[in-house]
């Protein structure tokens, strides 16, 4: 699968990769080499300072948010749950559990409780992974057999229900555990919500809703329910779940800091394989980041991470827990992480289960003597662990996905609305939810001067005018932008001129051309080339096509060319010295430069934006030039727009747009916005230098 967003006021467009170590910057063709698959990892490299670390870290945090469709953090309705259908076994109960994460939209699970014990217990959230039918998972004889005969599981009631036997031994060890379906496994309306292929849409990305989001919100507020019960203690809250529950453990131990403790396993791996399943992906959620530096992020509170030999985290000793324990390390917390290694396929064995218990036996404090070994248990009939029944039928007011995404569109519609700055506290805190969101939805964000390379490629002088050619990069980056610098007698400033069009066909030909015009008011021309423009690296459009959630591990077009602007815009500002410098946008660029613009802060004097955004569409296609991860979840471009206050704004258009002219009335500049349909370059200058 893909994920495709489309816009920006309403826009799409294409992918390709992010900032990777340097390699051959000349290739100005193909780019087939710079994507980037699930099945590679980031090279994370451990941080030598604490506080850059935690910086990065509560960046990861909002990067994995953001991409869930959860900044600003959407509404919580009440839970109303219900609890029904005790099971008595010796020394535990196994109970029957629903309730609401979104209105009408319902998690369902079991409840496994200590029984003769005294509380307040610690408690362990339990997602299942992609095992067949989920928490309802009853293997085959020949798989039990296989299980017994390599000494994967010791008892045979254990090897036919192994997600049952640590939910079970947990609760006898004295911890509270919610074992819930992940979303389209069995309760949790497969018919309404088939799990691989429900919201694949580019609308529903564009607007922030996904599998990947639902089914993280449902461990949120799985962990929400935990805390609600009298008998739960809110200190003690571990998470274990394996292969794609070792996914949603990690998700959750890098954004919910209640979280005490945690195992995922099976399934952080430095490269190989980063996760499959549309539950484990979504657009932004890995672009310069992946597996192991996300589980980091959980430093310094305790986790382990079982590992087989059969599966990718079979290198996982070698690479990527070295990474980790280093992270931890800046704590002073390296006791705190743990793994073990085992010659086993890909699962939740007897083996990975006890060195869990173990873990949590000391973390959790559970209190028990020496080592810890699976006890026997007496299993329930799948049949008997169904949420809904004849007394608790699927309640009339549950949702299908129409359904659920109408709610969602109207309520992040409302989230968004409400954000709508009226003053300057106001725009304080418009400004703190877009520009974190702006800032993960392009992939980048302004550099210093320092990070830029450049290298001269040759200087000329035509009709009096110095023409110098150089190529652009920043350090880490793989490929270079070609540029044009022409710069006229007694230049009064400099002008970031952002076109569609090659820069050897804007000067100096034509006598008219724009770049002409801004050279003959006074003005230094800085000419580009972005990705996939004239001279520079073009899309191979063939080979993202074939690559599965491309947008969630690789910029798009249009954020490459965001990219690329905010590349170029410390560099014209050396440039400039203590001239102005202006961003100007014609055609098709008038979405990147108002992105760029958004992240550049006091580095640009003036943008003037010769697009009109009088009718935005949305476009069908995500391998587009106007494609935005997410970008309907914010608003649309104009609504990103007022991120540009209070820089001085000028915008080709027919009439003001209600945000935009909020947002600097808001700063206290309401002249420092400009609308005209008829905006020319020489309008731009000579209003500057009024």
């Amino acid at each position: 699968m893909r994920f495709l967003p489309l816009l920006i006021a309403s826009l799409p467009l294409l992918s390709l990769a992010a900032d990777k170590p340097a390699q051959n910057s000349d290739k100005t063709n193909n780019s087939t080499e710079l994507i980037r698959t699930l099945y590679e990892g980031s090279n994370f490299k451990p941080y030598t300072d604490k506080a850059a670390w935690q910086k990065r870290a509560t960046y990861l945090r909002e990067q994995v948010l953001i991409s869930a469709g959860l900044w600003p953090t959407p509404e919580k309705c009440p839970l109303n749950a219900v609890i029904h259908g005790r099971m008595d076994r010796d020394d535990y109960t196994v109970e029957k559990v629903y309730f609401e994460s979104y209105p009408g939209f319902y998690v369902t699970g079991n409840l496994y409780r200590p029984k003769g014990k005294a509380g307040p217990f610690p408690a362990v959230l339990s997602p299942h992974g992609h095992w067949e039918n989920g928490r309802l998972y009853e293997a085959s004889d020949s798989e039990v057999k296989r299980q017994l005969a390599g000494g994967l599981e010791n008892e045979p009631d254990a090897a036919r229900y192994p997600l049952q036997a640590r939910c079970a031994n947990l609760a006898r060890l004295g911890c509270i555990v919610f074992f819930y379906d992940m979303i389209g496994f069995a309760d949790a309306d497969p018919e309404h919500f088939p799990h691989r292929n429900t919201y694949r849409d580019l609308d529903s990305d564009l607007h922030g809703l996904s599998i990947f989001g639902l089914q993280t919100w449902d461990s949120i507020r799985s962990l929400d329910f935990l805390e609600s019960l009298a008998d739960v203690d809110k200190t003690r809250i571990a998470i274990t779940g394996a292969s794609g529950g070792g996914t949603q453990s990690f998700m959750m131990m890098a954004i919910d800091d209640r979280l005490a403790c945690a195992a995922p396993v099976n399934m952080i791996s430095a490269g190989e394989h980063q996760g499959g399943c549309v539950c484990e992906n979504n657009s932004l959620l890995r672009i310069g980041t992946d597996n192991v530096e996300l589980a980091a992020t959980f430093a310094p509170k305790p986790f382990i991470h079982p590992t087989a030999t059969g599966d990718w985290t079979k290198d996982y000793l070698e690479k990527g827990f070295p990474e980790i324990q280093a992270t931890y390390k800046l704590f002073g917390a390296e006791a705190n992480v743990e793994t073990m290694r085992q010659t086993a396929p890909h699962n939740y064995n007897v083996h990975a289960r006890e060195a869990v218990y173990n873990f949590f036996n000391k973390h959790l404090k559970l209190g028990h003597e020496g080592v810890i070994t699976e006890a026997k248990f007496t299993p329930v009939k799948p049949a008997d662990l169904h949420v809904w029944d004849a007394e608790h039928p699927r309640p009339k007011n549950a949702v299908d996905a129409a359904g659920l995404k109408k709610w969602w569109v109207e309520m992040t519609g409302r989230q968004i609305d409400g954000l709508k700055p009226t003053d300057a506290e106001s725009l304080k805190q418009f400004r703190a939810v877009m520009e974190p969101a702006v800032r993960h939805m392009v992939a980048t964000e302004l550099p210093s001067a320092e990070d830029i390379i450049i290298e001269s490629a040759g200087k000329s002088v035509k009709n009096g005018v110095v023409v110098r050619e150089f190529k652009v990069r920043r350090k880490n980056d793989a490929r270079s932008i070609p540029v044009t610098v022409c710069e006229p007698p007694n230049s009064t400033g400099v002008s970031l001129y952002i076109s569609e069009c090659p820069r050897a066909s804007r000067f100096p030909q034509i006598e008219g051309a724009a770049s002409m015009r801004m050279i003959h008011a006074g003005q230094t021309v800085v000419l580009a080339d972005l990705y996939g423009i004239g001279d520079a690296i073009h899309p191979n459009t063939a080979a993202m096509e074939s690559v599965e959630f491309l947008e969630g591990y690789n910029r798009t077009v249009l954020t490459e060319r965001v990219h690329d602007i905010l590349t170029l815009i410390p560099w014209s500002k050396t440039l400039a010295d203590k001239r102005p410098l202006t961003l100007f946008a014609y055609g098709s660029m008038g979405p990147a430069c108002i992105l760029a613009r958004s992240l550049s802060g006091e580095a640009v004097s003036a943008t003037a934006i010769m697009s009109s955004f009088s009718d935005p569409k949305i476009d069908s296609a995500h391998l587009s030039e106007l494609h935005l991860p997410h970008s309907l979840r914010y608003g649309g471009i104009l609504h990103i727009a007022a991120l540009c206050a209070p820089g001085e704004l000028q915008l080709h258009a027919s009439t003001t747009p209600p945000w935009l002219q909020a947002s600097y009335d808001a700063a206290g500049v309401p002249k420092l916005i400009h609308i005209d349909k008829n905006l020319t370059p020489e309008d731009v200058f000579h209003r500057l230098q009024r």
